[in-house]
């Protein structure tokens, strides 16, 4: 107790700190009282977009920047210079595709055009153009001469010292511009991976979506505002951006269709070789000098426009026929980036001032995250499942050891079943009582399953002798409690609770049992559930000395063992329950049934061997009919029964005409000196009828019985 409160004064102490760090780094970061803090300088820059007068075809007129224009007009804006100018000052605009020229008092200080740039197309990529101003410049007229191509936009004017006037554009760009940074390395060190460890995975969905994280990063950068920073040569940026962009469609088809498990292969496969052929033609186009890509890009963003649509469609198709469960979290991020991506190409188009990559990346950050969501929601799943299967696979070899438990003991078949059953229900009666989960409730019936494993350990003539043992041979007996805790020693961690229930069911409330003597509530519970229903079963079935009791029998002796042999309480509610009749022994005439109620062919079997034992009849190989029982029993729990013939012949000739009616899976073997057991797999009676008829032909004089 002293441990648990330590461990949550520990926690509770930890979240508070944590809490604590974050609640400080964000008043860190916005709290503006800064009067006692280092100085960090100003970054201040002057905006300078009043008093232009813009110059078109002999006409002026007033202006405040920004303004939009119309496409391919040529334009002059013309204002003065503030007078309060110093040495190294700069006046920065942007040109959004246009060409450019800044002229002060007359003289050109700075252009930025295609004719000023060899090999430049027409459209220009967008740059900010700085022209370094001095204290002389101050009151001196200011020209600009612009040419308007793409969006037709003239933007705003900064000026201020030295690179100052980038101080805003970077401070606006940098976000983006570092999860497009993020999102590149992410793209890299997934597509890394994948090549390092593409041999053990399936699919490529990882190597996918590397690729997409890595074009769009590269188009977001590539169309930056801080492009000049990134490149020595934004130029050339018109050439791979254009190619990034086209290209989103026929990356995001490729991962869609790995996540949905090529479901829609045929069709995303279309939309990716049409987009590559527009592409390719654009790029022919472009060469030829027909077309710029700029110009062009508009038919590839139509195909794009149709994948992000098909996109949606499938996505909505997997919804209605259940497939997107197996995607759930991924679909979600592919929504949202079809609906961002699309978001950020129509502002892209659509929009003079769009605030470029916010949305794209934001597309971006949901979609790696809920694939991240996904693949740790896919490993849980997994590991949960390989549990399941790690159980199913444990709970099959304890059926499986139960069968075989019961197989070497030719006077108590189906025993361990019967006893994990009965200890099941009364774990589940009890449950609330005593805080049983679901999951403890199982392990008493696996438990139950295998407390005898240790009868293993004991010698044929002990285990099955038909009379009373000696102190001896009860000595060996006894031992099976400690070899079937040996044997099982391994399984523990898998089910808790079995050691206690395989070493001391044999133990007595009133302490008289073994192995340890143990008494009262020193019994470990498990073990005074399976005592019960190791008691109950062993009353309701018939053994070599009796026939199985009445009802009213076992109740009394039920009673009578409560406080000495089993505990009181528990005896209590498991005789409640047969009260209820909400428990009953799972056999008729002392035979094991089906759900049916049907008394099992393999329990017939079973119940003949006992009684010719039990009279004394000397059965050729107990043994190997006992292993035919536990056969017949395996398959009649995969729901293949047997049909089990007596037949009668002496003659060796008339047991060779037997064989020869019988199937490879059928068996035969003798069980006294007149009488042979004649197993017919997978037969329906009417079958075997018809068997039992071709021998009668045979053979005029055997006889048939069947069970």
């Amino acid at each position: 107790v002293a441990r648990k409160i330590q461990e949550d004064v520990v926690r509770i102490v930890v979240l508070f700190v944590v809490s604590m760090i974050i609640i400080l780094n964000l008043i860190a970061m916005f709290d503006n009282n800064t009067k006692q803090e280092a100085p960090m300088g100003t970054f201040a820059v002057q905006r300078f977009n009043k008093g232009w007068r813009l110059v078109s075809g002999g006409k002026e007129e007033t202006l405040t920047l920004p303004v939009k224009m119309k496409k391919g007009k040529e334009v002059v804006i013309v204002n003065r210079l503030p007078k309060e100018l110093t040495d190294k000052m700069s006046i920065m605009m942007r040109a959004s595709m246009e060409d450019m020229i800044v002229y002060i008092d007359g003289k050109k200080r700075q252009e930025y055009s295609s004719k000023s740039i060899s090999g430049m197309s027409y459209y220009i990529p967008s740059a900010y153009v700085i022209t370094e101003l001095n204290e002389e410049d101050g009151g001196k007229s200011i020209e600009v001469h612009i040419r308007t191509k793409g969006k037709g936009v003239i933007n705003e004017v900064t000026i201020g010292h030295g690179n100052n006037v980038w101080f805003p554009v970077i401070k606006k760009g940098l976000v983006i511009n570092g999860i497009a940074i993020m999102v590149l390395i992410f793209g890299i060190f997934l597509t890394a991976i994948f090549f390092l460890i593409r041999e053990t995975v399936h699919g490529s969905a990882g190597l996918r979506l590397g690729i997409l994280m890595v074009g769009m990063a590269l188009w977001v950068m590539s169309e930056s505002t801080l492009r000049q920073f990134i490149y020595q040569r934004p130029s050339l940026s018109q050439y791979f951006s254009y190619l990034s962009v086209e290209l989103i469609g026929a990356l995001a088809c490729m991962y869609f269709d790995e996540v949905q498990h090529k479901v829609y292969h045929k069709c995303y496969l279309l939309l990716e070789s049409l987009v590559l052929v527009q592409l390719f033609v654009n790029v022919v186009l472009h060469l030829w000098g027909v077309m710029e890509l700029y110009s062009t890009m508009i038919f590839s963003f139509f195909w794009v426009g149709i994948s992000a649509v098909v996109s949606i469609i499938n996505i909505i198709c997997d919804v209605v026929k259940g497939r997107v469960r197996e995607y759930k979290f991924t679909a979600v991020g592919m929504v949202c980036f079809v609906v961002l991506a699309s978001a950020e190409l129509l502002g892209f188009y659509m929009n003079q001032f769009h605030v470029f990559g916010g949305a794209v990346c934001m597309a971006m950050i949901v979609l790696m995250n809920m694939t991240g969501i996904q693949i740790i929601y896919d490993e849980i799943c997994m590991h949960k499942a390989r549990e399941k299967k790690q159980t199913i696979m444990t709970i099959n070899t304890i059926e499986t050891i139960a069968g075989a438990i019961d197989a070497r003991d030719e006077y108590t078949g189906g025993h361990s079943e019967r006893v994990g059953l009965y200890a099941e229900r009364l774990a589940r009666e009890m449950a609330a009582d005593y805080d049983l989960s679901e999951e403890d409730i199982l392990n008493v019936h696996y438990i139950g399953l295998v407390h005898d494993i240790g009868k293993i350990g004991v010698a044929d003539p002990v285990l099955n002798k038909s009379g009373k043992l000696s102190e001896e041979e009860f000595s060996l007996m006894k031992q099976h409690v400690e070899i079937g805790y040996e044997i099982m020693s391994s399984m523990e961690e898998i089910i808790p609770g079995m050691l206690d229930g395989i070493r001391y069911h044999h133990e007595r409330f009133d302490g008289t049992g073994y192995p340890e003597g143990l008494s009262d509530t020193d019994i470990p519970l498990v073990a005074r559930i399976l005592s019960i229903a190791d008691s109950y079963d062993a009353m309701t079935s018939n053994r070599v000395y009796r026939e199985r009791l009445t009802d009213e029998e076992v109740r009394k002796s039920l009673l009578d063992g409560a406080g000495s042999q089993f505990d009181p309480a528990l005896t209590e509610l498991f005789v409640r329950l047969l009260d209820r009749k909400e428990l009953s022994a799972n056999i008729t005439h002392g035979m094991a049934t089906n759900a049916l109620g049907d008394v099992l062919v393999s329990a017939k079997l079973e119940n003949r061997l006992q009684k010719d034992l039990l009279e004394g009849r000397h059965i050729a190989k107990p043994t190997h009919v006992r292993m035919l029982c536990y056969i017949i029993k395996l398959m009649e729990k995969r729901g293949v029964g047997y049909q089990v013939l007596l037949v009668r012949a002496q003659a060796q000739e008339q047991i060779s005409q037997i064989r020869s009616f019988i199937k490879p899976y059928d068996l035969l073997l003798q069980y006294d000196e007149n009488i042979h057991v004649l197993a017919l797999f997978n037969r329906n009676h009417e079958e075997a009828q018809v068997t039992a008829i071709r021998i009668k032909d045979n053979i005029p004089d055997a006889e048939i019985e069947f069970f």
